[in-house]
């Protein structure tokens, strides 16, 4: 028998790995939470002052075209008003 695994046994390893991961980050995500909350209130962090490391929503972007199939009409940012520049 060879000692090189083969890509499905690679695969399959992969796959119980990352099922193992998920089983320890949702048993830990509690005791975590608990331990963010009593250090919010032991040091009186503020929502201002987590902002920057806080998930927060995501921006409504529109993968489907717009309303109807159409476009959009999103604004470009700097096109809006400016001359074209004249060759030399």
């Amino acid at each position: 028998m060879s000692a090189v695994k083969t890509v499905d046994q690679l695969d399959a390893e992969i796959k119980a790995l990352l099922a193992q991961r998920e089983a320890a980050l949702v048993a830990s995500k509690e005791a975590d939470l608990e331990t963010v909350k009593r250090l919010c209130k032991q040091h009186g962090f503020t929502a201002t002052q987590l902002r920057g490391v806080l998930k927060t929503r995501a921006k409504n972007k529109r993968d489907d075209g717009g309303v109807d199939g159409l476009a959009s009409a999103a604004k470009v940012p700097g096109k809006r008003g400016r001359k074209p520049k004249l060759a030399a």
